[in-house]
């Protein structure tokens, strides 16, 4: 990675470098992977600020991005895998990585849900929105839900997590196909055009008794929308602001104004990042269950190659993407 410092609302593609390297071999205790899918998340545009604070492993110019993939052992000098595991993890973004067998798990079988569908549910995706919306939201059937970035791979999981928990669910989307989509394959309750809807208008009208969880994952103006139509006790689940991550210079973020209605409303903002420690595997029984019950749809948007990849990102900027974002190598 070589990136020029900002790309407010472009990412160019000085920002990557494409290189090659001999393939490693595996320390004693560690495992060597091959990548065959790279998740490409919000998150990664955030990273390439090369801010450690917002890194979730530091790294700097030079360095390899980092990012949840599914690949294959083929070396291992370790007791826990063997050539020809299939496992899932972070590591680098490389044909070939060494890991530590301690920061990665197996796969399910491919025979029994693709790798696509695996890395759109079974990973830090699904566990940031069943995490986020259990643990963190203390989700209840009787609330009154709002999902921001109700189309996007997250929070498209989440809308129906809340859904099966028996919620009133409306979500917010860009543009009537993903509203659309909201509506009819997911099955809210109701969705909010940000594009073309005035959200301090559509949320109360959505709303009249305020909300009771709103799961965000934009921030910005709709963060502050929200605030003010907030039910008491409200809850507000940061699980992300892809409105913000695009912006280098730190004093256009957007300030947010309605903050003091938390204090009217008794309600709670909090943060997480998608790694519950030992409620892991409660959270992952949940979406195993909700899975293979068929109470989960995603939509899955796969490009080929390490060269599509900084191509593909922008269209995490630009919400062209189709569904989670992926690289097939």
């Amino acid at each position: 990675m070589d990136c020029e410092s900002g790309f407010d609302r472009h990412l160019r593609s000085s920002c990557f470098r494409l290189t090659e390297d001999p393939i490693p071999s595996a320390p004693d205790g560690k495992i060597v992977v091959r990548t065959l899918l790279m998740s490409l998340d919000p998150t990664n545009l955030n990273w390439l600020k090369l801010d450690p604070r917002l890194q979730a492993i530091p790294f700097g110019v030079g360095d390899p991005m980092i990012g949840v993939s599914i690949g294959v052992v083929v070396e291992s000098r370790s007791s826990t895998y063997t050539v020809g595991d299939f496992v899932t993890g972070m590591w680098g973004w490389r044909r070939f990585d060494v890991v530590d067998p301690l920061f990665v798990r197996s796969t399910k079988p491919a025979t029994e849900m693709s790798f696509e569908q695996q890395l759109a549910i079974f990973s830090h995706v699904g566990r940031a929105a069943a995490g986020g919306m259990t643990l963190v939201g203390d989700i209840k059937p009787t609330d009154a839900v709002l999902v921001s970035g109700a189309a996007g791979a997250i929070g498209s999981l989440a809308a129906q997590i809340a859904k099966a928990h028996g919620c009133r669910v409306v979500g917010i989307a860009g543009g009537p196909d993903k509203c659309d989509y909201l509506l009819d394959e997911l099955k809210l309750d109701g969705a909010i055009d940000y594009k073309n809807e005035d959200l301090r208008e559509a949320i109360p009208r959505h709303f009249p008794q305020g909300i009771d969880l709103f799961f965000d994952n934009v921030g910005g103006e709709g963060l502050d929308a929200v605030l003010t139509n907030m039910a008491t006790g409200c809850r507000i689940v940061v699980c992300g602001a892809m409105s913000q991550y695009d912006i280098s210079d730190t004093s256009n973020l957007y300030g947010v104004k309605n903050l003091p209605m938390l204090i009217f409303r008794s309600a709670r903002l909090q943060g997480f990042v998608a790694d519950f420690g030992s409620h892991n595997e409660v959270v992952d029984r949940m979406l195993d269950d909700l899975a293979l019950s068929g109470r989960l749809v995603t939509r899955t948007h796969v490009v080929e190659g390490f060269d599509k990849v900084p191509d593909a990102l922008t269209l995490l900027l630009t919400e062209k993407n189709n569904g989670k974002l992926m690289a097939q190598i």
